[in-house]
């Protein structure tokens, strides 16, 4: 009997290993029909947060936070392959980052053959943005089908105020994944929900010794997807924000971001760390206003100077990534990152007599307003200028922007402005889109079967400053080469001569370019009957067509207006026969109206294409499909005129 007992567990072990990988192909085969397309998926995905008291750098009371994570990846292909990775920086530091040489399942222990070893190096590798990024990563090998791995992670924060976003989506797929958010009872956290309309999110809140325990459970994950032209995760996907409001340290009660004013007071302790000198300064300030008797012109002088010599190079190093490099060394290097450069036009405004003041903003890139106050809510710094009790909004990252314009990525958007001991939150003014225009006026006589006319094409506000930050990038050689391809808008039946444009030295001025043209491929003959096409100029709207896949918003460069006036002059005795019906379509984003008119000799063609929000919604993608389709059909048709 003993020796039967003996061997009892040397022969189970062969049954508990082939119904641990029953329990993994059965998994893989479930998880497979959810996520398709996906090689690997994760069967759990848990990360629990902490927090605890410490010192900042400068010995101030902080928050400090740690997160453990823990996730169990299974093959859902043959010799499938994943790259774990987590990103660090001087705010934190990845203190555990493992695979597991074993891991448990539900019949026990098995061996994990799938451990590999960690890469750390930097997470930088642009010429235009330096930062502390690094990176961490396995690159995980599966030997076969419903094969398992787990990795565990440990993550601490030396200061919470920079533990902001926290995502349940990754890149990617899992079956579920739980949040724990363990608060002491010493620490007052204001936890924000953003994106969980449309998701099924399961919470709960309970208590532990000292504790109140937030747990969220979100199941079925796809994968984030990197998509061109897209709005931005903050928009899309469901995440939490944590916010410290006030914690005790040492019987005392010490402030967070209890709200707007808070955040503004930790921005002004780091501002008050740059030391400014602006004497350096004045002998460029005295050149650049001499002769300006109005204030609006030395404004535009200091403002243009810092858009064409300081070059923008983004910078992120710690704490030194929030204070903004000083005025003088910002002019002496000629670049800086958008704080360096906004402090160098403050700087230099003040010192030409101007109410001048450094001013935080989030760029529509995030959707967050000041209601959060959250390092989350600001990416960006510009300056503000006071005229006659009138606030003036200057980025000086934006190249070839003109006074009084303001770039799409920051119309709308809240600012907080720093007024010394004071601030003030203002919204930056949303420029109505009819200033924002390409306008294509075009008129074509058509004599002996042949097309030829004259085009002018007119850009305004957010077109125009694309313009020249495209042309005045360009080689001198490259140049003419952009403006003749400008006119013949990539159709090949175009050909274009006599060239001329505006002065494109001037950034206030609207950038013009005509020409006269020539479009005889464009006309189809039979006997009497001509058939001719004057809907040359169609917007190209390839790159925002979404396929069944797509799960981000369409973020279009701005919005606009384009619009479209041909004149069509027919010879004596020729008679218009046929014309398209009009188009007149709309919804909340964009609209368009199209219509032919006939009258003695001429034909008129008129069309607008409004893109009035700047965005394409995946809600409205079928409808949006529907429209592009509408507005092809549009394009594509022809006018049928009979010869005499």
């Amino acid at each position: 009997m003993r020796r039967n007992l003996i061997l009892l567990p040397v022969l189970l072990i062969p049954f508990l290993l082939f119904a641990q990988a029953d329990e993994d192909i059965y998994e893989a085969n479930r998880l497979k029909k959810v996520f398709p397309d996906d090689r690997v998926a994760a069967t759990i995905v848990e990360e629990e947060y902490n927090f605890d008291k410490g010192r900042s750098e400068d010995k101030l009371p902080v928050v400090t936070a740690t997160k453990n994570t823990g996730i169990t990846f299974l093959a859902l292909r043959e010799r499938a392959s994943i790259q774990y990775f987590d990103f660090y920086n001087s705010f934190c530091k990845i203190t555990s980052f493992k695979q597991l040489e074993k891991m448990k399942g539900m019949f026990g222990i098995k061996k994990n053959y799938n451990v590999g070893y960690a890469i750390d190096r930097s997470a930088s590798s642009s010429d235009f943005f330096s930062d502390d990024s690094r990176v961490k990563f396995f690159n995980i090998g599966f030997s076969g089908y419903g094969d398992a791995t787990r990795v565990e992670t440990e993550k601490k924060f030396f200061d919470s105020k920079y533990l902001t976003s926290i995502y349940f989506h990754s890149w990617f797929p899992a079956k579920e994944k739980v949040v724990t958010i363990k608060v002491p009872d010493w620490l007052q956290v204001d936890i924000r929900e953003f994106n969980f309309d449309g998701y099924k999110v399961t919470r709960q809140k309970g208590q532990e010794k000292g504790l109140t325990v937030y747990t969220f459970k979100m199941q079925n994950l796809v994968p984030m997807k990197s998509e061109p032209r897209s709005i931005g995760v903050a928009y899309q996907y469901p995440h939490l924000i944590l916010v410290v409001k006030s914690f005790n340290y040492d019987g005392k009660s010490e402030k967070g971001f209890g709200d707007v004013g808070d955040l503004y007071n930790w921005y002004k302790y780091l501002y008050n760390k740059c030391v400014n000198k602006p004497d350096e300064l004045k002998a460029k300030v005295t050149e650049l206003t001499k002769g300006k008797t109005s204030d609006i012109d030395k404004v535009k002088s200091i403002f243009y100077w810092v858009q064409d010599n300081i070059r923008y190079i983004a910078f992120e190093d710690g704490l030194a990534g929030f204070i903004p490099a000083t005025a003088q060394d910002v002019y002496k290097s000629k670049y800086g990152d958008c704080k360096g450069m906004a402090n160098l036009m403050t700087e230099m405004l003040k010192l030409a007599g101007l109410e001048a003041y450094m001013t935080w903003i989030g760029t529509r890139h995030i959707p967050y307003d000041y209601t959060l106050p959250s390092l989350a809510v600001d990416n960006h710094c510009i300056s503000t200028v006071i005229l006659n009790g009138k606030e003036y909004f200057l980025d000086g990252t934006e190249k070839y922007i003109p006074f009084g314009d303001y770039a799409w990525r920051i119309q709308g958007k809240e600012v907080l402005i720093g007024k010394g001991d004071k601030y003030d939150v203002k919204k930056v003014p949303l420029m109505e889109i009819e200033k924002s225009k390409i306008l294509t006026q075009t008129t074509f006589r058509l004599t002996d079967n042949v097309l030829k006319g004259h085009v002018k094409v007119t850009l305004t506000g957010e077109q125009r400053t694309g313009f020249h930050q495209y042309y005045h990038d360009l080689p001198a050689d490259d140049k003419k080469k952009m403006i003749q391809r400008f006119l013949e808008f990539g159709n090949k039946n175009l050909t274009v001569n006599n060239v001329k444009t505006s002065d494109l030295n001037n950034r206030e001025i609207p950038v013009v370019i005509e020409g006269d043209i020539d479009l005889s491929n464009y006309i189809i003959t039979e006997d009497k009957e001509v058939y001719v096409g004057i809907d040359f100029f169609p917007e190209d709207l390839r790159g925002v067509i979404p396929d069944t896949k797509r799960q981000q918003d369409y973020a279009l460069h701005s919005a606009y207006v384009s619009q479209d006036e041909t004149e069509l002059i027919l010879p004596a005795g020729y008679k218009v026969v046929s014309m398209p019906a009009a188009i007149n379509e709309k919804s909340d984003d964009y609209e368009v109206s199209g219509s032919y008119t006939a009258k003695d000799n001429k034909v008129i063609f008129k069309k607008t294409l409004s893109f009035k929000t700047g965005r394409i919604r995946k809600a409205d993608f079928e409808n949006w499909k529907n429209f592009t389709k509408k507005l092809k059909d549009f394009n594509s048709n022809l006018i049928l005129i009979k010869k005499p």
